[in-house]
Order: structure tokens, then C-alpha cells, then sequence
């Protein structure tokens, strides 16, 4: 994505926070209201709730990255990474790995007898359903943020991998404030924006990541259990650990554990080491 004006990349950047919160402020009012309207068929705990508010997020944050393409930087909304075409294996290959991650980190706290694993005898589908939903939301969110425009402008000025540290730190830091947040699991808040940036700074389409993001924070939380950066919400894995500890992640879940951390070293090499191979042949 190439800017067509000459703003400083700094000043850039921070116009286009003032104005990406500004736009959440009025859709986050705007979904106030509607919530109160409760027109969505089913309630939930408050998770009906929080996926209209995700919602309005998300158009809040389509419409300041919409403002910023079309206005400032002359440029289609597209170019921040969303082309399609020839793209179905990297969704296929995010999601994938997304699940195979959480399948190797669920199941080796289990041998390690970590965590306990019970089943929900009645799996409820409205409740599945609205989660992946709201983590579709997520996904796409983050992604078009924090990769799309923000990764995406950076590397018009700066070295990729220079780029890549620096939105990983903005991507960890908009999560500084969830419940149960400490040292590891914002290291691995970081190793996150990595592993979901280290395809983006090798072909500049965003939807591995968008993919990867969605399956992981789905499996992770919905479907085994664990908290999703700190928040907790309804599973048909139902998760009991032995004792609150850097391996299995504690509160957090997940993401806070050192296993987690391993595991996205591993990723983020081979993705890394992948493109590299791919670059010289």
C-alpha cells in the first residue's frame, strides 16, 4: 500500500488514532442505544450484547481506515491487504494453523497434567454461534488495524521487520488493560502481533492473518475452554487447572502461558523462514 502524500509517518499515524477513537466513541454511543432496543433473538449471559457492540467497533474502525485511504492517503481501501483473488490457501493455511496450535496447546497441558478437561453434556449452538460471530468481528478488526493500515503504512517508510516490532508493540499495548494482564502474557501479546504481521510483511494481503486470528481466539476460548486474553466466556470444553502457573497461563489462559510462547517462536520462524526460502529461489 503506497500513500500518495506527505505527512509524516509519525504524524500520520497519531491523526489517524485521534480519529479511529474518535469513530469508536460514536459507534460505541451509537450501539448503547441499539442494545437497548434488544432486538437480537437470543440473550445470552451478556455475550449478545458484546457482539453488537464488536459490530459498531468494527464499522468505527472501517469507516476512520475508509476516511484515511480515500482522503489522505488517495489510495483504494483494498490496497491495505483485503485482494481475494488467488488468496483461498492462505485463509485455509490460517485457520489451520490457528487450530493446530490449540490442539498442541490444550492437549500437552493435559499430559502434563496442568489442566483437567470436562464436556458439556449440552452444547449450546446460540451461544457457539454468537461467539464465532463476535470473534469474526475481532478478527477482522484487529487485522485491518493493526496489519492492514497501521503495519501496512509503516512499511512504506521503515525496514520490514523494524515495521513489524513496532506494530507488535502498538497490537499488545491496545491490550495493556484486560483482566489478568501481566509480564508473560504481554510478551506474548507481542509474539502475537508477530506471528499474525510475519506473513503480511512478505505478501501484503491480510487474509492469513484474519484467518489465523479468527480460529485461534475460536478454538482457544468457544471450543476448549481456555480465557481469551484475559476474558473468559461460555465453552463446550470446560477447563480445570491444578494450579495457576506461567505453563498453563493461569487467568489469563492461554496466552499467558511459557508454552504458548514456545509455540509461536516456532511458528513465527518457520512462517519467517518459509517466505525467506521462497524470496531467494
Amino acid at each position: 500500500m503506497k500513500s500518495n502524500n506527505n505527512l509524516p509517518i509519525v504524524l500520520k499515524l497519531c491523526l489517524f488514532i485521534i480519529t479511529w477513537f474518535a469513530c469508536l466513541l460514536i459507534f460505541q454511543i451509537a450501539a448503547y442505544f441499539v442494545n437497548q432496543l434488544h432486538i437480537l433473538p437470543y440473550e445470552i449471559g451478556n455475550l449478545d450484547t458484546l457482539t453488537l457492540d464488536r459490530l459498531f467497533q468494527f464499522i468505527g474502525t472501517l469507516l476512520a481506515i475508509f476516511i484515511f485511504t480515500k482522503f489522505v492517503d488517495k489510495t483504494s481501501f483494498i490496497s491495505i491487504g483485503l485482494h481475494l483473488k488467488h488468496r483461498t490457501i492462505d485463509i485455509i493455511a490460517g485457520f489451520f494453523l490457528g487450530i493446530l496450535i490449540m490442539v498442541i496447546g490444550c492437549f500437552s497441558l493435559f499430559y502434563l497434567h496442568e489442566i483437567e478437561l470436562n464436556y458439556n453434556t449440552h452444547i449450546n449452538k446460540s451461544a457457539i454461534a454468537y461467539s464465532f460471530i463476535f470473534y469474526t468481528f475481532v478478527a477482522f478488526m484487529e487485522e485491518v488495524l493493526c496489519r492492514g493500515y497501521v503495519l501496512g503504512q509503516l512499511l512504506n517508510v521503515y525496514d520490514k521487520y523494524l515495521s513489524l516490532i513496532i506494530t507488535s508493540i502498538f497490537f499488545a499495548a491496545l491490550h495493556m488493560f484486560n483482566p489478568n494482564i501481566g509480564t508473560i502474557p504481554l510478551l506474548n501479546l507481542f509474539l502475537a502481533g508477530v506471528l499474525l504481521g510475519i506473513t503480511y510483511i512478505h505478501t501484503k494481503n491480510l487474509w492469513f492473518p484474519i484467518a489465523l486470528h479468527l480460529s485461534w481466539n475460536f478454538f482457544q476460548g468457544p471450543i476448549f475452554g481456555f480465557g481469551v486474553s484475559g476474558f473468559s466466556s461460555y465453552s463446550i470444553v470446560e477447563q480445570v487447572r491444578t494450579k495457576d502457573n506461567y505453563i498453563n497461563g493461569g487467568h489469563f489462559g492461554f496466552e499467558g502461558s511459557l508454552l504458548g510462547s514456545l509455540l509461536m517462536l516456532i511458528s513465527i520462524f518457520i512462517i519467517d523462514w518459509y517466505y525467506r526460502r521462497k524470496t531467494v529461489r
